[in-house]
Parts: structure tokens; sequence; C-alpha cells
């Protein structure tokens, strides 16, 4: 799917426009009366017969919104415009990369996240392309991308100033029950520092001020602002309400209580919109400002989906058809609707386009989107717009394909997979077929009277599937859906799976140069690792994770076999050759300690590799060579991989980890040139082991003789630092040599 702009090439306008892009979180297609006009009846209002929007009670109370309904007054409604999926984390992933969320891997069709999340320098976004397209960018809100400061938060993806949550939070009091809050603030500014000062006011306010600031700031230089707002998704909390309620207190939804609160909050936000739309007003900005209002996805249970089935989490038209506006004053004409079908990756293109900042998405860079202005200022159509979504549940315990979904023209197909007795998801499916035409609630199924276009649709997904999702993606989650193991290209052996949590060693791509054994930053927890304490169970402590990082006590005198953290499994040992440890050994009385990889090819029968760990208290990166073990050429998927903790006889030591992780030796020379105090450099490595280098510089990048500067001997894989007070930091090019 290439990117399309318009049948007589790219539209170019006299001034590219300054961009505002609002993103509700949770609303319902039916909440704005601009959808869902309030129901006028013959009599006058009374108590038992209030005003009320076409819905199912208590959800179909109206909200008053007049500043996001003047995006629809005096600009375009759009009707059939779709998130490309269910939920928060893949619409944002979508919207943010111009992008199916399924190119990044099966992981992006579920809420729960790769590693590090959307990594800039991988799966680049519309804020780096308008920052190089001269735009000033700033991002308040809710991200929900990645949270890795330098590589998938706002500052790696191209906004100069942010502040945002990462996942939902209390709107007073902004922590959450994630594993990583312990009652923290989980609100983040520009750097990636934690902002707290700001407890106890309301979260819409944080963000609206902020837009405010930003506007005045940059009124006279292009910008773009991404206003990922928070409401109204759950917890469900009035900004009348009292400072201090917890994060997680509010009414449920789907109760009179839950939708007055949801009402509220809905028209708080419109308000804060008012000031936005009066300050570009005051700032004579509003005829040069190009404004979109839409939402993630479909409405949650306080929302009112009408006249759509189901909500947000579903497949369903109510899950994924979004209310959307846009608005640009000379452009596009006021009171505009169309009904033409577009999705979430349209608005990201249709905003490239029109700050002309297209030329900066690379030639090779597949865009799923459209431009949609031909459309809106036009009102011309776009045929042959086809789409597809999947929506997946998956943890470190589990993986399941919920549904399947495809539109082409009027057509909707539909596949959900259903449930056993245990809650799993399962092979077997349910498929309907639905003309949106005429059956929007999608009450009426098809599937048997329209055989022929149901076998036409599943041809259709299967071709949008084969192109769309990327089954060789860098992370892969390790542990295989309902279907089978060679739908996702798992290597074929037999997986056992702890109830507590996955003890086996998680399965990489095939793509992939390196996956993490045990990643305490990301995950967070000790279910699913087997910490072994053998016959020392009253000398070691039970593990603590905090921060990322998982600690342990071991008293002195602990006997064989030793306390060890493992993981059990299969290896490809062709293409995995080095493990590194990161740890920190503090309270020791010698300064190092000898220290176990634990390589065990077929169960407890193995070849461990010792190491002199470094007992300082401070953090130390180690590199261990697998090859030098004969257990690793033995490899069985009974084997086990992991640590055997040091031990001595004098004192009580605390041994910290926060990763182990395994990488092949293909390129795996990681090294950084640090200009010295004198006229050197020092090579500063921390992935070599037992291997010599050698340092060459030459003064042009393409022309000439490299001329050895140094070699050294990488010893014992220990971070360390050579200085080369010889190299001539002033000019030239450098290379590093493997020997």
């Amino acid at each position: 799917m290439l990117v399309l702009l318009s049948a007589a090439g790219t539209l170019c306008f006299a001034e590219p426009p300054n961009i505002i892009f609002m993103l509700a979180d949770d609303l319902g297609y039916g909440d704005l009366t601009c959808y869902n006009p309030i129901i006028v009846e013959d009599d006058p209002l009374t108590p038992e017969n209030e005003a009320r929007i076409s819905g199912d009670a208590p959800n179909n109370t109206p909200i008053v919104t007049p500043y996001i309904n003047s995006l629809a007054t005096d600009g375009a409604r759009l009707t059939s415009f779709y998130s490309a999926a269910p939920m928060c984390s893949p619409s944002r992933r979508a919207l943010l990369t111009a992008r199916y969320p399924n190119r990044l891997g099966e992981w992006a069709e579920g809420y729960a996240s790769a590693p590090f999340g959307v990594e800039a320098t991988k799966d680049p976004t519309i804020g780096m392309w308008l920052k190089a397209a001269g735009y000033a960018t700033a991002c308040y809100g809710k991200w929900n991308i990645g949270e890795t400061v330098g590589v998938s938060w706002p500052g790696a993806h191209g906004f100069d100033d942010w502040l945002i949550i990462d996942h939902n939070t209390g709107y007073f009091q902004h922590t959450n029950d994630n594993s990583n809050a312990h009652g923290q603030e989980m609100l983040f500014k520009t750097g990636g520092i934690r902002e707290t000062s700001l407890r106890g006011k309301y979260l819409t306010d944080i963000f609206a001020d902020k837009a405010l600031e930003f506007i005045e700031a940059k009124k006279d230089v292009p910008f773009f602002l991404y206003l990922p707002w928070s409401v109204p998704h759950n917890p469900l909390q009035s900004p009348t309400g009292d400072p201090q309620m917890a994060y997680d207190a509010g009414p449920a939804g789907g109760t009179s209580e839950g939708r007055a609160v949801y009402v509220e909050m809905v028209e708080h936000l419109d308000s804060r919109i008012g000031d936005i739309l009066t300050r570009l007003h005051e700032l004579g900005l509003t005829e040069k400002t190009f404004i979109i209002f839409t939402s993630d996805n479909g409405g949650q249970p306080a929302g009112n989906n009408w006249p759509l089935s189901k909500a947000k989490q579903w497949l369903e038209e109510g899950g994924v058809r979004v209310p959307t506006l846009m608005k640009w004053p000379d452009t596009i004409p006021a009171g505009a609707v169309t009904d033409q079908p577009s999705i979430m990756m349209d608005a990201a293109v249709t905003v490239l386009t029109a700050a002309e900042a297209m030329s900066h998405v690379p030639a090779d860079r597949t865009l799923d989107g459209v431009d949609l202005m031909p459309v809106l200022e036009n009102g011309n159509s776009i045929p042959n717009r086809n789409f597809g979504w999947r929506r997946r549940d998956w943890s470190k315990t589990n993986n399941g394909l919920r549904q399947e979904s495809f539109r082409s023209g009027d057509w909707k197909f539909l596949r959900s997979y259903d449930k056993n007795t245990d809650g799993d998801w399962v092979s077997d499916y349910t498929e309907k077929l639905f003309d949106l035409s005429n059956d929007l609630g999608e009450s009426n199924n098809l599937a048997t009277s329209e055989t022929e276009t149901l076998n036409e649709l599943r041809t259709q997904f299967e071709v949008w599937r084969n192109d769309t999702v990327n089954l060789n993606a860098e992370f892969l989650i390790w542990n295989p859906d309902q279907l089978n193991l060679d739908v996702h290209q798992r290597v074929s052996y037999q997986w056992t799976v702890n109830p507590t949590g996955s003890k086996n060693i998680p399965n990489p791509s095939p793509l992939a140069k390196g996956f993490n054994l045990f990643d305490y930053a990301w995950d967070n927890v000790m279910e699913g690792k087997v910490l072994e304490k053998n016959d020392n169970a009253v000398l070691v402590s039970d593990p603590v994770v905090l921060d990322g990082v998982m600690s342990i006590e071991i008293q002195p005198n602990t006997q064989h076999p030793y306390p060890n953290l493992y993981r059990e499994g299969y290896i490809d040992t062709t293409r995995f050759q080095i493990m590194k440890i990161r740890m920190r050994i503090s309270g020791a009385a010698q300064s190092t300690l000898t220290t176990r990889a634990l390589l065990r090819h077929s169960g407890w029968s193995g070849d461990d590799i010792l190491f002199e760990a470094d007992a300082d208290g401070a953090w130390h990166e180690y590199a261990i060579d697998l090859t030098r073990s004969s257990a690793w050429e033995q490899w069985t998927s009974t084997g086990r991989i992991g640590l055997q903790f040091p031990h001595q006889d004098s004192n009580t030591i605390t041994v910290a980890v926060d990763h182990i992780r395994l990488e092949s030796r293909d390129g795996f020379l990681q090294l950084s040139l640090l200009k010295d105090e004198g006229n050197g450099f020092n090579l500063s490595y921390s992935s070599q082991v037992g291997r010599t280098y050698s340092l060459y510089h030459r003064e042009s990048l393409t022309t000439g003789d490299w001329n050895l500067i140094s070699s050294g001997n990488a010893g014992s894989g220990k971070r360390q630092s050579h200085s080369h007070s010889n190299v001539i930091a002033e000019s030239g090019f450098y290379k590093l040599v493997e020997e």
C-alpha cells in the first residue's frame, strides 16, 4: 500500500498551517450532539421527560460541547472515520507512524508493548517529519507508545517540548497501579524528568495550560501541537471532585453515577478546548491553523456509541468507528459532511501533506494513509478503500487472537474467536458479514446468504494480512497464540508453560541480533523466572524487584548447589554466542567474587563459565563468550541458562541484576571513542571477550590508506577504557577491526 495524494498530484497551499491534533480517549461515536442530536419532544421538558439523545440509558444523557461542535459547524464532519485499533496503544502507534500497528509486529496488535515501545530510530513518526519541515513541536497528554527516554519517549520522536503520562493515571493524583509506579508521580516532562509539583491539579487543566503557553510562545512560527487528552478514559473523576481522591476512585461505567461524571469530564474538556480556540482567535491564528479532533477508539462503558454495536476493545463498529472533525478556514468548507471511508493513518498523511512535510518521509517508507484534503476541500471521493484489523490479547503469560475484521466498500467481514471454559481464546471462530450501507448496527448477519461476497472478503483479508502483519518483527511474543506455531514462524519444539508465568526462554525474531533473558526494567516482576535457592533457603532472601532491578541478599556460608537464576528452553546457538550480564555486588569483604554463567545444555547437565565479578557496590556489565562452554554446541530444548550467584564465607552480600541478555557475535563489537583531556581518545568497550582489536585512522572517509593507530586485547569482558594518547582527535575517520 502506498501513500495516495490526489489525482492531480500533491495539493499545495499558500502557507503551511499550524496544526493542532486533538485525540480524545474512549469518546463514543454517539456522545457528541453534532453526531447524535438532542431529541426534541412535543411536550415541554419535565423531570420525567428530560432531554436525551439516541442510545441506551443511562448513557443517552446529552453532553453539551459547543466548542467541539463548532469544529463541525466551521469545518467538516467525517461519519465513516475509523481508528486503526479498538484500544489506546495500537491506535496511537498507527496515528504517529502513519502505518498499521501490525507492521510493528503482532505485539502491537494488543495493549502490551515490546520492551522499548516504538523506537524512533527504527519506526519514525510524524513528529520527526514535521520537525524536519521546520515546525515547532509539542506533545501534552497521554503518550502510550513507549517510555524509554531517548528511544521511544516524545523527545526521540521529534517533540521539542512535552508533558505526558504514559498510561492512564488518576486525574488529581497522577499515579497508577503499574508495577513501576510505587505511588510516585507518573507525569513526565521534557527530558524524561518526573514532574512532582502538579499533584492535586486536574490533568485536563495541566495539558490545556501547557497548550496555551506553547501557542503563545510559538505564535510567530509554524507549530505542531499534539494533544492526546486522557479524557474520558477511566477513572471517572469529576473536575470539581476532591483533589485528594485516590487515583483509582470513581464510579463504574454503565451506571447513572458513572455517566454523570463522564458528562462532566467531557464538558470540562470542551471548555478547555474553547480556551484554546479563543487564544487562537486573539492571536490572529484561527485562519492559519488546521485542527483535527477525533477519538483513539470507540467509547468506554460510560460512553454512547449509538447507533453502533459494541464498544472499545471490540472490532464491531462501536469499537473502531470514531467521531472526527477537521477545521481549516478558507480551505475546508464550513459545515461539510463526508461519508468517505477513512482511517487514522489518513489523518496523519493529511497533516504531513498540508505541512508540506512528505518530502521528509524516507522514499522507501510505506505509509498506510491517503491525503483526505481533496475529499474535504472539493467533495471528491476516493474509491476502493479497504481496511483491516486484528485484535490481540497478550501478556508475559498468555497470547490470544480475539478478532479479525476487514472492510471493503460497504461490506464488512468479522471473525470472532471462541473461548474455552478456562477463558482462553481457541482456534474455533464465528464469521459474520454486514452491509454497512443500511446496517450500521451490524444486526443483520448475511454470511449465509451472501457466500460469494463472504469468500471475496476472506480472500482480501488474507492478502491484507500477508502484506501488513509483520511476523518477523525484532520482538516476538514468546507464547504462541491459539492458531499454531507454523503460522507464527516459531521454532518447532513443545512449549511448557508455568501457570504462574512462563519460565521459557523468549523466542526472538529471525532478524533479531539479541534478546533479553531477564529485563526487570521492562516487566518488573519475578513471575515466571526461576530463582533456585536449593539447600540455602534460610540464607538467601526472597527476591525484591523495584525500579527495574531485582535484588537478593545472600548470607555467608551458603553450600553447593548455590542459588541461581535461570530460564529454560531452546536457543539457536548458531545465532547467539554472547551473554551480557549487568550486575552490582555490595557488602563483600573481597574486591571480586567468583561467579558463574549457568549453562546446562540438558536439564542440569552442562558446562558453566566462571568469571570474576567486581564487588565494589557499583554497576558493572560483563560479556561472556558462550562458545567457550562445551554445553553450547550440545544445547537442547530442556537446557537451562542464567546466573549462579556468587558466595563468600564472611559477609552478607546484596546482589542486584537489571538484565541478562543474549546477543549475536555478528556486529557485536560495541565501542565509543571519547575525546580525552589530552590530544587522544579513550576507546571504551563493553562487549568484547577474549579477542584482540586494532584501531585504524585515515583523513578521508572514502580514499587513502588506513593507518594502524594501536591495538589491544579485550580480555576480561568487563566494561573498560583504554587511553590512546597518540590518536589525533582533530580530524579524520576511525574504524575498529576485531581480529
